[in-house]
């Protein structure tokens, strides 16, 4: 019997964009807290809580249908998920368990000079058969 496996990842190179105002989840520019002398202000990154994987659907399981589905989403001032798009689909109804699954993930929120900010990130999902 073939077990699944089914992995999900963010990943945080796409870490770019925050938004300075208290009131919507609207990204816009601000540079990353990285290095020796970071720029100020600047973006300390969203940090994970939890991330559920999303289940196999019915048609990936039978088309045997494995790999990554890439999405877009916004980690907002709430540390939840908002305007999630899928930017590489795999389709077979995986791109929408992908969505689905990306909701549910909760952050703590990015911070720019210690106030919460929505940041813009790029994340995958990734679907494999054993």
């Amino acid at each position: 019997m073939r077990s699944l496996m089914i992995l999900a990842v963010v990943l945080v190179s796409a870490c770019w964009l925050a938004q300075n105002s208290n009131s919507d989840n609207t990204p816009t520019q601000a540079r990353p807290c990285v290095g020796e002398h970071p720029p100020q202000p600047c973006l300390v990154r969203p940090v994970a809580i939890s991330q559920p994987a999303p289940d196999y659907s019915d048609e990936g399981r039978e088309k045997k249908v494995e790999g990554e589905v890439y999405l877009d989403f916004v980690v907002g001032l709430d540390g939840k998920t908002h305007d999630v798009r899928v930017t590489r689909s795999l389709g077979s109804g995986l791109d929408e368990k992908s969505i689905d699954a990306v909701r549910q993930w909760t952050f703590k929120p990015g911070t720019v000079d210690g106030k919460p900010v929505a940041v813009k990130l790029r994340g995958s999902v990734s679907f494999h058969l054993q």
